[in-house]
């Protein structure tokens, strides 16, 4: 790293990503992102797309993916932009199998709710309650 393009200390990455202070040592410490350049004075000093980074991990994090596989996307992001691709493809068709198989099953679990719902009605309704 440069450290004359690094320009922003943990609170301002804080304040433009929108993401706290401590979740931020924490994708460092799980190595989401890159460990800081440290200012003489021991400040943590990023570059600007830290702030882009943060927001991409909250952004796939929203879609589902764990920081598990984040990770292995901006670790493969690093390689270049085929094997990113592929491997991103790869784990959104298992992320949308995996949704789909939920749907399934909290479909199943609203079927028998009602099912339960409607005999517990029935029988409240049967003793004139």
């Amino acid at each position: 790293m440069n450290p004359t393009s690094l320009s922003l200390q943990i609170g301002q990455v804080s304040q433009m990503s929108r993401v706290s202070i401590d979740t931020i040592r924490f994708y460092e410490k799980e190595g989401l992102l890159k460990k800081p350049f440290r200012s003489q004075g021991g400040f943590r000093l990023y570059p600007a797309e830290t702030v882009d980074q943060l927001r991409f991990v909250q952004k796939a994090q929203a879609l589902g993916l764990t920081l598990k596989e984040i990770k292995s996307i901006m670790s493969c992001g690093d390689r270049g932009l085929e094997p990113c691709c592929n491997l991103t493809v790869d784990l959104f068709t298992k992320k949308i199998d995996e949704f789909e198989a939920k749907i399934k099953e909290l479909q199943g679990m609203k079927r028998k709710l009602k099912k339960v719902l409607g005999s517990w009605v029935g029988r409240k309704e049967n003793r004139g309650g």
